[in-house]
């Protein structure tokens, strides 16, 4: 299981699992970093029968071991995350402490593409510092027309998913909700005796 997790952390960067797991993780992936530092052939092989996967050591030596080259540990962060729905399990983040400039910025820009709507506290200032250097007046104007224009669609994506709730969901009649009532009103030992 360490192995399975230590190799998808290496090749991901972040992954999403138990509190115990992920510190227990750590204990096991630490010391491979610090040997992917220097990189021998007794490093290489070591590492490969630790891990049993050569993506993850190719990784380890090429990029990490450089990264964190000036660091002398501490190479892995666990961040809590609150509780899992089924079984209430207590849930992390375990992410690398420097992590790829290339990478964090794909994570950025999917996380960016799910919320397409942003939120009434967030305002694009790049878009209005972009255009011209603007008075503070003109940019507060425009700032004003952005949250507008983010509430509208709010609004309209909401009223929307009401309509369409409303349409799919079938009416009963009402004689059907009196005889439920009726059933209920029955005792329990009405069912063995009839």
């Amino acid at each position: 299981m360490m192995r399975n997790l230590a190799a998808s952390l290496i090749e991901h960067e972040v992954i999403k699992t138990t509190v115990e797991k992920g510190k227990e993780l750590r204990r096991f992936v630490e010391p491979l970093i610090t040997r992917a530092k220097v990189d021998t052939l007794h490093n290489r092989r070591q590492i490969i029968s630790q891990l049993n996967s050569k993506s993850a050591t190719s990784k380890l030596f090429s990029n990490l071991g450089p990264r964190f080259n000036e660091t002398k540990g501490g190479y892995l962060r666990v961040i809590k995350a609150g509780f899992r729905e089924g079984d209430k399990a207590d849930m992390c983040y375990v992410e690398l402490t420097i992590r790829d400039l290339e990478q964090e910025s794909k994570v950025d820009d999917a996380i960016v593409d799910e919320n397409l709507v942003m939120p009434e506290d967030e305002v694009p200032e790049t878009k209005t510092e972009e255009k011209t250097e603007t008075a503070p007046e003109e940019v507060k104007a425009a700032k004003k027309v952005a949250k507008k224009t983010a509430k509208k669609t709010t609004e309209k994506k909401e009223t929307a998913a009401k309509t369409e709730a409303k349409a799919t969901t079938p009416k009963r009649p009402v004689k059907k909700k009196k005889a439920e009532k009726q059933e209920e009103k029955k005792s329990w030992w009405s069912r063995f005796f009839k």
